[in-house]
């Protein structure tokens, strides 16, 4: 009877390094697609928008829903891999983000597309934690750096791949195949993972009741803000019902969990416990602000390199590598610097970096030189790196082991809704000076010249949480 056990654990989670190896490198496509998703797709913005005869106010929903979709399903996915076998639940997520890709590669107008792309973020939002999740649970701590170096490599190149080849589809064929190139990779990544992924059984121990009522909440308290915020933009006016009622309803669900995760601490999806830790709040605060100079400055720079300096999608894509290559060239050694420091001076040196280099952007016209716009766009890619990888390591700083799990789920909430509600207050404000009608070259210039003051202003404004991060002394070093 105990073989027989040892038998179905080995057959379940195997243990050699090649095997290990083997299953990273599975996990490495199956978040190619999700990952690649939010980069191509923000870079088709604009083509989307004019084909569809929509406006920027109502596209946006085309990221900030995916990237919201992907938030909330995160504490989602964390409760359903103790419930099912990990390898179920990856092909269901699978097949979850394939349906979704085939409904926005298909779509005709922005409901159908909106429909097809909140499928696509509550699977990448199961996919992406999942895969990490079970490559942990792989490792069994041996050779675990050289795993997560394989696996951190979707998000090292998605930057730098999206918007290339997200133009190239747009240049060759259409935006529908933003989308439909998904098939192909999500397919090659289900055959593989039926083929060598182990079970990965759920341990019974782990098993709880899903928090609903606090899973409801949180979608009402972001969900509401959003929407107001964007139905604020469609006409600057505060009073309106359609931008009070939402609002109303999304600070009424923040004071409601509230109470209830007072009351009740331990069903609570997100512990309030864990903000007693000042590391933590701090990281998950500038986590949920990143998304300004992240995800925001994702929406706005596409628009702004099409509609300022009219460069083609594809070219678009050629000048946003410049963006990813600084990520490349700084994501190893702010890791080095942050274990020697801490993350305190790293993350304030970034957010300087990250104004400095946004600014020019509000000043730049159809004559500026490409060499300085690439320059910037370099720069502003080597201080992105040393925002987000410092912060997420600074999370887990002094805090209790048995929060770990929550906090892992809090910090990747923060981080993608966020996010969204940046897409949607960046995408308020250039409706908010481009109007509903079409706009003019001028109009368009101080469109874009506020968007990238409020990304300056938000990411400045992050200074101040981040002198709450650690610092570490040459004694402690």
């Amino acid at each position: 009877m105990n073989m027989n056990n040892q038998e179905k654990t080995t057959k379940s989670v195997p243990t050699t390094g090649k095997m290990d190896m083997r299953a990273a490198l599975i996990m490495v496509l199956v978040m190619m697609a999700p990952m690649l998703d939010t980069t191509m797709t923000n870079i088709g913005i604009n083509t989307i928008l004019k084909d569809l005869n929509s406006t920027v106010n109502t596209i946006q929903w085309v990221t900030s829903a995916y990237v919201l979709a992907l938030g909330l399903a995160v504490p989602l996915a964390g409760w359903l891999v103790n419930q099912m076998s990990g390898k179920l639940l990856m092909i269901i997520a699978q097949i979850g983000f394939l349906i979704g890709s085939l409904a926005s590669g298909i779509a005709t107008n922005v409901p159908m597309l909106l429909a097809g792309r909140i499928v696509q973020g509550a699977a990448a939002g199961i996919i992406i934690p999942l895969a990490t999740t079970l490559m942990l649970k792989m490792a069994q701590g041996q050779n675990l750096g050289q795993l997560m170096a394989v696996v951190g490599l979707p998000i090292v190149f998605a930057p730098i791949l999206g918007p290339t080849v997200g133009g190239a589809l747009i240049k060759f064929w259409s935006w529908h195949w933003l989308f439909y190139i998904n098939i192909p990779l999500v397919v090659a990544a289900l055959v593989l993972v039926l083929m060598y992924l182990p079970t990965f059984e759920p341990d019974a121990a782990d098993r709880k009741p899903f928090d609903l009522f606090g899973f409801l909440l949180i979608i009402g308290l972001f969900s509401g803000l959003i929407v107001a915020v964007t139905n604020f933009s469609s006409n600057d006016i505060f009073g309106q019902m359609s931008v009070l009622i939402p609002g109303f309803i999304g600070i009424d669900c923040l004071l409601v969990y509230i109470v209830y995760a007072f009351k009740q601490p331990d069903k609570a999806l997100l512990p309030i416990k864990l903000f007693d830790n000042a590391h933590f709040s701090a990281s998950a605060l500038l986590l949920f602000m990143s998304g300004l100079m992240v995800n925001g400055a994702m929406f706005a720079l596409p628009l702004f390199l099409q509609n300022i300096r009219h460069l083609s999608v594809i070219m678009t894509g050629v000048y946003l590598i410049a963006q990813g290559a600084g990520m490349l060239v700084t994501r190893t050694q702010v890791g080095k610097l942050t274990d020697a420091y801490g993350a305190k001076w790293v993350v304030i040196i970034s957010l300087v970096l990250a104004v400095v280099t946004t600014i020019p952007f509000a000043y730049f016209t159809t004559t500026t030189p490409d060499w300085l716009i690439l320059t910037m766009l370099f720069l502003m890619g080597l201080s992105r790196s040393g925002v987000t990888i410092p912060i997420m390591s600074d999370s887990y700083t002094g805090l209790d082991p048995k929060l770990i799990p929550e906090a892992t789920v809090t910090t990747r909430m923060a981080q993608n809704i966020g996010g969204s509600i940046a897409t949607a207050i960046l995408a308020a404000v250039i409706a908010s000076y481009e109007g509903n009608n079409v706009a003019t070259t001028a109009m368009m210039s101080t469109a874009y010249y506020h968007t990238f003051i409020w990304i300056a202003v938000g990411t400045a404004v992050a200074i101040i949480p981040a002198l709450f991060l650690s610092v570490k002394t040459k004694e402690a070093a």
